[in-house]
């Protein structure tokens, strides 16, 4: 049985946690939970770690499904929608009416501390799955808090895959369904690259972490070659809907590579963004449209600055200042553009071509 995380050893604490520890990000974002099979951005089904792992992480996220530890309506002062606050508080209450007198209930604390805590009852859980209006699963949120914490230690999150061959570190950005987690599989599966991220890297502006169970290998065939895993990859492509069915389950990268393969991180030396163009090339791309396009598929995956939960808990605590982790990521992209000693656009019409590219151009 895993112990209990300091942070719940507290005398607001009324419930025991029976849950495992992750971690998501090594020594940068650990969780605590007892949510089976818990789907957001940094990892799906990614494999338990120990209480000193968790420890070690700069930002260790406690999530408790079950009832909440006392009625929202008790501690109601005031009102943002259908969040509850109390200003200069560092807390934050959801509850919204749901079927048969039920009601969707969320409790958030210590989002100015590294340690935050979240109280999800199961309807809430097992119901609110994607995002609708101001109504978000409990995966986005605890996306959209991880973004602020990690921009408050000087770590952005990037939309991105990312490699090493050799004595290069490169930095894979692309529009969606262009070919950004193809070219580094392939790279990593048909060259001996090693592995650091598929669709999500964390970096400070000089080094690349891991974000390494993300799993987004469901859209290519050429990834995941079973035989069931194709037939649905060729069926996706013409019904476009089946994308949202969990036919195929993903497996995480350690049943596609070595770990041998996988490091933690790794000093960035290139940075690459993929273009889908008629006639093969690799060009030099000056730093202010690498900073342009990079902030632009940042804001694409990640919603930090306008999710509601965000927003409504800046309002009671203004500590938690959206706006300073804005200019946070904006300062350390463009030390990570700074730092790289180049920065490439690939374009191809084959998404196969990105790699053998890419990997000549390094050389």
């Amino acid at each position: 049985m895993a112990k209990k995380p300091r942070s719940l050893e507290n005398e607001e604490d009324t419930t025991v946690m029976n849950g495992e520890y992750f971690v998501l990000v090594d020594t940068l974002l650990g969780l605590y939970t007892n949510a089976k099979h818990f789907k957001w951005s940094y990892g799906i089904d990614p494999p338990p770690a120990d209480r000193q792992a968790f420890d070690n992480c700069l930002i260790r996220l406690i999530l408790e499904v079950g009832p909440t530890e006392q009625q929202i309506s008790e501690n109601r002062l005031s009102k943002y929608h259908y969040f509850h606050g109390v200003p200069q508080r560092d807390q934050l209450f959801y509850e919204r009416p749901f079927i048969c007198s039920s009601q969707l209930q969320l409790r958030a604390k210590g989002l100015l501390t590294d340690t935050p805590c979240f109280q999800v009852n199961r309807p809430y859980y097992r119901f609110v799955t994607h995002r609708f209006m101001n109504l978000h699963s409990v995966g986005y949120i605890l996306t959209d808090v991880s973004s602020l914490l990690l921009l408050r230690q000087g770590y952005a999150p990037l939309h991105c895959s990312a490699f090493r061959h050799r004595d290069s570190t490169v930095l894979v950005f692309a529009p969606p369904n262009t070919g950004k987690t193809l070219t580094t599989m392939a790279a990593c599966m048909d060259y001996g690259a090693q592995f650091l991220a598929e669709d999500l890297a964390v970096t400070d502006g000089k080094e690349a972490f891991s974000v390494p169970w993300t799993s987004t290998f469901r859209y290519y065939s050429q990834v995941d070659r079973r035989p069931w895993a194709r037939m649905i990859d060729n069926l996706t492509r013409k019904i476009p809907i089946l994308e949202l069915l969990p036919i195929v389950k993903s497996r995480p990268i350690n049943t596609y590579l070595d770990e041998s393969q996988m490091l933690s991180r790794a000093v960035v030396t290139h940075v690459a963004i993929l273009e889908r163009g008629q006639s093969a090339s690799v060009t030099d791309l000056d730093h202010e449209e690498a900073q342009r396009r990079i902030q632009n598929l940042n804001r694409y995956e990640f919603n930090y600055q306008k999710a509601p939960f965000n927003v409504a808990y800046e309002y009671f605590n203004p500590g938690v200042n959206i706006e300073h982790a804005y200019q946070t990521e904006k300062r350390i992209s463009q030390v990570l553009i700074t730092n790289a000693k180049k920065l490439l656009l690939v374009r191809a019409d084959d998404p196969l071509q990105y790699a053998p590219l890419l990997l000549n151009s390094l050389t």
